[in-house]
């Protein structure tokens, strides 16, 4: 199956709402003669990848992990695969997702046993994705994903103590088309507040399963978030690349293009080496 854009090959995911069809090809119209391929196991192919790695190295994310309008040997994951010989490189990002679905996939991933240090890619965006906001909702009322059958997706609550809940909304809200809810949505202080408490629950996680991780902020659209993230987390590292025609695919696209994931691999490299190594030293 070839088509034109990511997703189209969503397909309904009970616990992350959206995952990748195994065995797809995505053709990039922007570009000529570039291809993405989802792998046999539903995610996007990685090439470098060997039987003979020591242990997996996980990055997780959005559209911007995945690398829409990118060959699969453009991506920061394929570059960083090629930097890191006695490891495999498993790009685990989807487009859409948020940081509560890339919190929920490495949980899983950690308790099968199948990643020992990981990366979490991040843009200011994901703010409005970990919540209801009616911002994103208003992306999911599109035909296309109504095509594709997802229903729900996970979203951070908190409760009076600040510890992440995580809930599920349905996806389909045409409501917010009629409607201005601008008077009753959180501030940003409260947006970032719910998206650092997915963060302080991967963290807990991750130190109580000994993964050592690290939190890559891609974007800086928003760069008092940018600040807010460095300032909460020691792990968290700012590798951004600006937003113009330099980095990007703009006109025909938003997303970082290959010169801009080669900043990203550049900038990742050596704390990735670190990570690399702190687990090597456990094996």
């Amino acid at each position: 199956m070839i088509v034109f854009k990511p997703r189209q090959v969503f397909k309904p995911h009970p616990v992350l709402g959206w995952s990748l069809a195994p065995g797809a090809q995505i053709e990039v119209p922007f570009r000529n003669n570039i291809i993405q391929t989802i792998g046999s196991d539903g995610w996007r192919v990685t090439p470098g990848q060997t039987e003979a790695a020591e242990f997996n190295f996980a990055v997780y994310g959005c559209s911007f992990t995945y690398g829409t309008g990118l060959a699969d040997s453009e991506t920061f994951a394929a570059l960083l695969q090629n930097s890191l010989k006695n490891v495999n490189v498993l790009n685990r990002g989807v487009g859409g997702h948020g940081t509560v679905q890339s919190f929920l996939q490495f949980r899983q991933d950690v308790k099968k046993g199948v990643v020992q240090a990981a990366v979490f890619g991040v843009i200011s965006d994901h703010r409005f994705r970990n919540i209801a906001h009616p911002q994103r909702m208003r992306h999911f009322l599109k035909m296309d994903w109504y095509e594709r059958g997802v229903e729900h997706f996970p979203i951070a609550k908190q409760d009076r103590n600040g510890k992440l809940e995580i809930d599920y909304v349905a996806i389909w809200q045409p409501s917010i088309l009629r409607h201005d809810f601008d008077v009753f949505l959180p501030n940003d202080y409260m947006l970032d507040q719910a998206t650092f408490s997915v963060f302080k629950a991967i963290t807990e996680f991750s130190e109580l399963h000994g993964i050592p991780v690290i939190i890559a902020l891609l974007d800086q659209l928003d760069p008092e978030f940018n600040i807010a993230m460095l300032s909460g987390f020691s792990n968290a590292i700012d590798v951004s690349a600006p937003w113009d025609k330099s980095h990007t695919f703009l006109p025909k696209d938003i997303h970082p293009n290959a010169y801009a994931n080669r900043l990203f691999s550049e900038r990742l490299l050596v704390p990735v080496k670190g990570l690399c190594e702190s687990v090597e030293r456990k094996i």
